[in-house]
């Protein structure tokens, strides 16, 4: 086959596929965006067209500089290529695109009825007129285009498991920046993940992934049900990955590792982690719903859904009346004062010496770090509440206190590691210790609970 020299030509993607180290022109829907890690001036994706529309075609960029790398904005956009070369990369055909070989590229956006005015192009890259026809009719196909890759499959967030990599079809609820090149991405798909056990001895258990709570305004965007999974994103270049991602967004990740850290599930990204293309439909489907039951008239939470799991029974209530509610609507409930119930488990409490559990005063003071599958919580117990949760007829019975402590956290001893803590039943209310600051001095404590006889 004679090196494809006219310009004015554009392959079929499933030509190119025959045409090892030709020089070709192409024009392609991008269906998948692997990250760079910004250790090299490279990145690759995919691309497919209405002649080609299974796996799709890679394409490697190789640049001067990060700068000079497409910067794609949307997995769907539209990418044009001029003078690639198709070559074999680890035993598969791909076209590459090198600045340094005469290679040009410039990428539009895939939304049908946009201008046809490229967001990027390479310094050499012209426009010609008949290039608008290829673009137009590429858009109207997206329309009614669902990309399927055979090789894919799924997992949810409840069935993910610790050291392994998935594949994750998820929504984009929160991106954050923390340092200059550390970002998390906060993802949901509608599921819980599976609690973890507590293997470590830790002064004090993190409340979360990040570094710090996000504020209140914030988590209110987030959904109340089911499990939100950080992304931790380190040494990526943003302009290379972060900037594509937007929070709404439905997206299809592929090969993140996931990992517990102080019983925490986070995930990372890895050299093979890629960002595949989601139709618009789909993403309508999979949009979440903030389910709220009917208000009530009293101070108790509103929100009734049976969305807790079943609890074991080692704890009581005086309120069995009262909705179940997430950790998550008690943190974004719209009055700094109510009360809820929940169902938690209490994964550690302090002080850890039952001799220090009671202050000057003889009264129980205790604070507990409280945990569903959506968020973790600091609830305080004290006083004549503490008396009624441990059901203390004698001060002097240590032994009692710890046996009951045990029970809670899940272990023979309160230092034991591994420990699983029992899924158990808890009132709370909500309260503030600064009336300029309501918000920001919101605490809560826990009430109107015992610990049954076992």
């Amino acid at each position: 086959m004679e090196e494809i020299r006219d310009d004015y030509k554009f392959l079929r993607i499933q030509d190119a596929f025959k045409a090892l180290h030709l020089h070709v022109n192409l024009i392609g829907v991008i269906v998948e965006l692997g990250f760079s890690n910004g250790s090299d001036c490279s990145c690759t994706l995919k691309i497919v067209d209405p002649w080609h529309s299974g796996s799709g075609l890679p394409v490697k960029f190789v640049a001067r500089t990060i700068r000079a790398l497409p910067r794609v904005e949307s997995v769907g956009d539209i990418i044009f290529l001029s003078r690639v070369k198709i070559v074999l990369i680890n035993r598969k055909i791909t076209a590459l695109c090198n600045e340094t070989s005469s290679s040009t590229f410039a990428l539009f956006n895939g939304k049908h009825g946009v201008d046809f005015i490229p967001y990027q192009s390479s310094p050499k890259f012209l426009m010609r007129e008949q290039d608008k026809n290829f673009l137009s009719n590429l858009r109207e196909w997206m329309i009614t285009y669902k990309f399927e890759d055979g090789s894919c499959c799924f997992t949810s967030l409840k069935d993910t498991k610790e050291g392994e990599c998935s594949n994750l079809s998820c929504l984009i609820v929160h991106i954050s920046k923390v340092y200059k090149d550390r970002w998390y991405i906060f993802v949901w798909d509608g599921t819980e993940m599976p609690p973890c056990n507590i293997l470590v001895k830790s002064e004090r258990l993190p409340l979360c992934v990040e570094p710090e709570m996000l504020p209140t305004y914030m988590l209110r965007k987030f959904p109340t049900f089911g499990s939100v999974l950080r992304i931790l994103v380190d040494r990526v270049s943003e302009k290379q990955a972060i900037h594509c991602l937007q929070p709404g967004q439905h997206v299809k990740l592929l090969n993140l590792f996931f990992q517990v850290n102080m019983g925490l599930w986070n995930a990372t990204f890895t050299p093979s982690t890629k960002m595949q293309y989601t139709m618009s439909r789909e993403l309508q489907a999979f949009s979440p719903q903030r389910m709220y039951g009917e208000k009530l008239s009293s101070r108790w939470n509103p929100i009734a859904r049976c969305i807790s799991p079943s609890h074991s029974g080692i704890t009581g209530v005086a309120h069995e009346d009262a909705p179940f509610v997430s950790l998550m609507d008690i943190l974004t409930y719209h009055n700094v004062t109510a009360k809820f119930r929940c169902v938690v488990r209490f994964i550690q409490v302090y002080p850890r010496d039952v001799r220090k559990l009671r202050d000057s005063h003889g009264n129980i003071k205790l604070l507990a770090i409280l945990e569903d599958a959506t968020a973790r919580i600091h609830a305080s117990l004290y006083a004549a509440e503490g008396e009624k949760f441990f059901g203390c007829e004698d001060e002097s019975d240590e032994e009692a206190l710890v046996k009951k402590l045990n029970r809670l956290l899940g272990g023979e001893e309160m230092e034991q590691v591994p420990r699983n803590p029992p899924w158990v039943q808890c009132c709370l209310f909500s309260f503030y210790k600064h009336k300029m600051d309501q918000w920001g001095s919101r605490r809560f404590r826990i009430f109107d609970t015992w610990i049954n006889a076992s």
